[in-house]
């Protein structure tokens, strides 16, 4: 082995550094984060939109329905994934 190779060897700047390589779990519950942020999102323009349409609007009300009710089962399978429970915004009642 020549002297370079040793030093290269020995010298602290060259070796790897340590790194921490998150467990499935955690990267599980990091992507369940990064889902349910616009989901969040998602649920709270459906829930504003709702209560601010005209009560004439039964169709568009019935979709911003469905779309609260498909948020809230994402979450639950979201919930179920990693096992914390999240609360939602509610629903609007006109």
């Amino acid at each position: 082995m020549s002297a370079a190779a040793v030093v290269l060897a020995e010298t602290p700047c060259y070796l790897e550094p340590s790194v921490t390589i998150a467990s499935p779990e955690e990267r599980l519950r990091d992507l369940v984060h990064d889902l349910r942020q616009p989901l969040s999102s998602i649920e709270a323009i459906a829930y504003y939109l709702e209560m601010t349409l005209p009560a004439g609007q039964f169709e568009a009300r019935q979709y911003m329905s469905q779309l609260q009710r498909l948020v809230a089962d994402t979450n639950t399978i979201l919930e179920r994934s990693v096992g914390t429970p999240r609360r939602g915004c509610g629903r609007a009642t006109v």
